[in-house]
């Protein structure tokens, strides 16, 4: 296998890397439809994989070298020079001189096959002695930059560019700092790494050495660098027409001085362009060249947009955490059945909590707040009335039960904390989609739209209820202490052990406690266990006050307000996020 083929192997999967990179930033701009500079940076990676995919493509194939430039600068005569044939490319004072392009190649198949589908009579297939030293190696001259029939030219001249591997800038000794030709040349050289580029300054000996060395030299070399953001290989000082083999010098204007590069120029075409694997080489070069140019306006892009775009997430996080602590200040209302609700819980609780004698008290106690006392109606002989009557109470007081605990989640508290959250939301809205206007996103984001109702008061719903639920566990778990049970049941127990004690020493004994001493008994264990019920009862509330749960679970809605995820501008600030990200650290 020759040197030149496992040199196009191997860039082959070094330029795939650049293709899936440009793929994975094309979708990522994708991501971000608000923010306005992304379609134009689409259309950039499009074009990107485009270029890319034209290098892959002829990767195994000739080097493309490319003479570029403005009329009169020469490029004619330098190819001409170069092929040391002195009418291979046309010259003379005539504009445009080079009406097509003009390809320098010992094997013109190979040739048409680099410059791809273009129209025959666009292209003139020369050839000459020192092109057959031109083994990996194309030439190809382009019409003028600046000519007459610029609107012609320019399709042609891009073509050319398109299917380039390296280009040779031309530009005029005496006036090489022409702004029209650097900005046309800009955008196009930003394609190529500056190993692809070589800048010629011709004629050079229409000018003083001093002049050349001391003055033109420096100060064109700080022009390029400037001009296109990118430092040629070479920036070289020729005389192309003293190397023709007839110069036809004007008896009155011939060369200054003998300072001249154009051998080194040869050198370049001749030996280091035309070595084999030194194609595939550059266009791996020119390939991450043109990744690293598209990943370059991307990061030029958003740090232009940075700054207000931070500040915009900044306070779409501020406000959207007023917002909630201002819905969750809305639910703290008086209300009665709130009140009933919590305390109802709390017994449900309890009940589930405690064993034992006041355990079975707790549990009572839990049922008679949801049914209440008209329950005792229905297990009571008598008055058929009075135990319809009781399940009529029991019903009412049940209906009344149910709808103090359902209050704890009342939709009507939730929609008007939904409210609130909405007002203080819309009134800080238009500072915010300045800023995000000022972040280059689209005007339309200053309508105000908050699309997240029902997940803002579901957020504000599960928020008070997991804090509820979870300030109503921690009391009831605190007041259902295991060493609280033994306190408040070993009374009770104490007394039933004694009791029971009693009555089994006398039977043993022989001896039998009288019906009295048992209706005391009892009397006493029910009179001792009320008693501890009772007193737990005090405790209960003077720990748990009327509202201090409510107040618990507003102060724990309070605290977990920052660290709940945003909604109303979540799709902005994921939008803005993308944004940020695209840029490379």
């Amino acid at each position: 296998m020759l040197d030149r083929d496992l040199a196009a192997m191997e860039a082959m999967g070094k330029i795939e890397e650049d293709v899936q990179a440009v793929k994975l930033l094309n979708e990522k701009l994708g991501k971000a439809p608000l923010w306005q500079p992304g379609p134009v940076l689409v259309k950039q990676a499009a074009r990107a994989l485009e270029l890319i995919g034209r290098l892959q493509a002829r990767m195994d194939r000739r080097l493309v070298v490319t003479l570029i430039g403005p009329s009169g600068a020469g490029k004619s005569t330098l190819l001409n020079a170069l092929a040391g044939v002195d009418d291979l490319s046309p010259t003379g004072t005539r504009r445009p001189t080079t009406q097509s392009l003009v390809v320098l190649s010992n094997d013109p198949a190979a040739a048409r096959q680099l410059l791809g589908p273009m129209d025959d009579n666009l292209i003139q297939l020369r050839s000459s002695p020192k092109a057959e030293l031109l083994t990996h190696v194309v030439l190809v001259d382009t019409p003028d930059t600046d000519s007459t029939e610029r609107e012609r030219h320019l399709p042609l001249i891009e073509q050319a560019v398109e299917h380039s591997d390296l280009l040779i800038c031309v530009f005029d000794a005496q006036n090489p700092k022409r702004r029209d030709h650097a900005d046309f040349m800009a955008p196009i050289v930003r394609r190529f790494h500056g190993a692809s580029l070589v800048a010629v300054v011709n004629q050079c000996d229409r000018l003083s050495p001093e002049e050349l060395s001391g003055v033109v030299g420096p100060d064109f070399d700080a022009y390029l660098q400037e001009a296109w953001d990118v430092r040629p290989e070479a920036v070289l000082m020729v005389s192309a027409r003293r190397h023709l083999q007839h110069p036809r010098w004007d008896p009155q204007a011939g060369p200054r001085h003998d300072l001249d590069q154009f051998d080194q120029l040869r050198r370049l075409v001749f030996e280091t362009f035309n070595r084999a694997g030194f194609g595939p080489d550059r266009r791996l070069a020119n390939a991450r060249q043109i990744k690293t140019y598209l990943f370059e306006q991307v990061d030029r892009a958003v740090a232009r947009d940075r700054a207000s775009l931070e500040q915009a997430v900044e306070r779409i996080t501020v406000v959207e955490q007023e917002a909630l602590r201002q819905a969750v200040t809305s639910l703290r209302r008086e209300d009665l059945r709130m009140v009933l609700g919590v305390n109802a819980r709390l017994y449900q609780s309890l009940a589930q909590r405690w064993m034992g004698p006041v355990g079975w008290l707790v549990a009572i106690w839990s049922r008679i707040i949801l049914f209440g006392t008209g329950l005792a109606a229905l297990i009571r002989f008598g008055n058929p009335l009075r135990q319809i009557w009781g399940l009529i109470s029991s019903w009412r007081h049940y209906r009344e039960s149910s709808a103090a605990i359902g209050s704890l989640d009342d939709q009507t508290r939730i929609d008007q904390a939904l409210q609130t959250f909405q007002k203080v939301w819309w009134t800080h809205w238009p500072d915010i989609a300045e800023l995000l206007v000022q972040g280059r996103f689209d005007p339309e984001v200053r309508r105000v739209n908050v699309d997240q109702d029902k997940a803002v008061g579901d957020l504000v719903r599960g928020l008070w209820r997991d804090s509820l639920d979870t300030e109503i566990e921690r009391s009831a778990a605190s007041l259902s202490h295991f060493l609280l049970q033994i306190l408040f049941n070993l009374p009770s127990l104490a007394l039933l052990a004694y009791i029971g004690w009693l009555t089994a020493s006398h039977f043993w004994a022989g001896t039998y406690l009288s019906t009295d001493f048992f209706l005391h008994a009892l009397l006493t264990l029910a009179a001792v266990l009320l008693l501890s019920f009772f007193i737990y009862q005090l405790c209960l509330r003077l720990a748990v006050s009327r509202d201090r749960i409510q107040r618990r679970a507003f102060q724990a809605m309070e605290q977990r307000v920052d660290d709940s995820p945003l909604l109303a501008g979540r799709e902005m600030t994921d939008q803005v996020a993308r944004v940020l990200a695209l840029a490379r650290k």
